[in-house]
């Protein structure tokens, strides 16, 4: 060998630093294990050189500083002396070296399904998935790979990080549920609960410490369903929201109203199914019938409502049991002619003809009857519903033809 060769070979040995094309493994091994005295060695500031022999840890090194090198003598690194080969006189340490990364290692991902869970809002049970990322570092390198890696070859990252994805989904598994419990809210709903999950992640993973790692904080994340759940889910709201609307109705507008409102609603209901009936010609006129009847319907019943005992202004809930009140028909018994007629007396009684008079509504003035009062010019009122003189249908105002049979309602 000459001498150029000599000099470039142990130039070459005593420069000793992680190559730049394994920058980005998690952990990386040092080729050789015979590294000579007085080598300098260059540690990065985001990682450690981790020292063994024999299977046993020897010591840790971090960097030197700003355009600084550790010179591998044991003046200077007094556990160097534990790597000391006799043989060659003490010119020799013998090591398993491992420079291993300590900066955080961001998105990493974790995902899969969750146990199966109960939504405390919609009160279904649900297996819901969660996807997303991590952030992880080593804090104790020495302990990462004595209580986790082990001493081997070269590491790939994906067996590194296999581990830790492991672990910090058992978290996941153990935070979600609880939170959901504790925190009562639906489970479509934790993505808004990022920052307190993230919290609740970190505290389920502290068992990590036992290998040095240390958990930075939580990722995107994203929680899915199956096309299944999703269709349970969808319609287990629609019928919550239909609950609590109604819920919402009754607490505003009272016991009374509300059972207004809901014959209405139902009255109008009906209307509508009569729009949309029919064929082509009469569609459009019997649309228009159905809908007006089921319009008139529900002021009808409503206004009939409002004159029952117990109800309207007075308060009170109906009568239970007994007969019902003027008008009306018994339950369970059918009416022997046609639909209900107008019950007495109300307010339809006030601006009726009374032998031959009307009372205005205004000045309480007995008159002729007519579309104004003879006293004070006030209008007597709107008019009233008629009852048909062919099936007894009470019809509402305006109609020119009965909604039941056709006749036409005298005017």
């Amino acid at each position: 060998m000459g001498i150029m060769d000599f000099v470039r070979g142990g130039v070459q040995e005593m420069i000793i630093a992680r190559p730049d094309a394994a920058k980005q493994h998690i952990v990386y091994k040092h080729p050789e294990r015979t590294i000579p005295k007085w080598s300098q060695l260059t540690i990065g500031a985001d990682e450690a050189a981790v020292f063994f022999r024999d299977g046993a840890l020897v010591g840790v090194l971090r960097t030197a500083g700003v355009g600084q090198r550790h010179t591998l003598d044991t003046g200077n690194i007094p556990f160097l002396s534990n790597l000391v080969d006799s043989v060659t006189g003490g010119n020799i340490f013998i090591t398993d070296l491992y420079f291993v990364t300590m900066r955080p290692i961001r998105d990493t991902k974790f995902g899969g399904p969750l146990q199966a869970m109960k939504d405390p809002e919609l009160e279904i049970t649900v297996s819901p998935r969660i996807f997303g990322t991590f952030q992880w570092r080593i804090a104790e390198p020495d302990r990462f790979i004595v209580n986790y890696l082990g001493l081997g070859d070269q590491t790939s990252n994906d067996r590194v990080e296999s581990f830790i994805q492991t672990k910090f989904m058992n978290a996941a598994k153990k935070t979600v549920p609880n939170f959901v419990i504790r925190q009562k809210i639906e489970v479509q709903a934790l993505g808004a609960y990022h920052d307190e999950l993230g919290q609740s992640f970190l505290q389920k993973c502290d068992d990590l410490s036992e290998i040095g790692v240390q958990f930075l904080g939580l990722g995107d994340f994203s929680i899915n369903f199956s096309e299944e759940e999703m269709k349970r889910l969808q319609e287990a709201q629609d019928k919550y929201a239909e609950i609590k609307a109604k819920k919402r109705a009754k607490d505003e507008l009272g016991a009374g109203n509300y059972m207004q409102y809901a014959a209405a609603e139902a009255m109008l209901g009906a209307g509508q199914g009569m729009a949309k009936g029919g064929g082509e010609g009469g569609g459009m006129m019997q649309g228009g019938m159905g809908f007006g009847m089921g319009m008139a319907m529900a002021n009808m019943y409503g206004q009939q409502v409002q004159g029952m005992p117990g109800y309207g202004p007075q308060g009170g809930m109906p009568p239970q049991g007994g007969m019902p009140p003027q008008g009306y028909p018994q339950q369970g018994y059918p009416q022997q002619q046609g639909a209900p007629t107008m019950p007495q007396g109300g307010a339809a009684a006030a601006a009726a003809p009374a032998g031959g008079q009307a009372i205005c509504t205004q000045c309480g003035a007995r008159v002729p009857p007519g579309k104004f009062c003879a006293e004070c010019g006030a209008a007597m009122g709107p008019p009233q519903p008629k009852p048909c003189t062919g099936c007894n249908l009470v019809n509402p105002p305006g109609a020119k033809f009965c909604a039941n049979c056709g006749t036409r309602v005298p005017a």
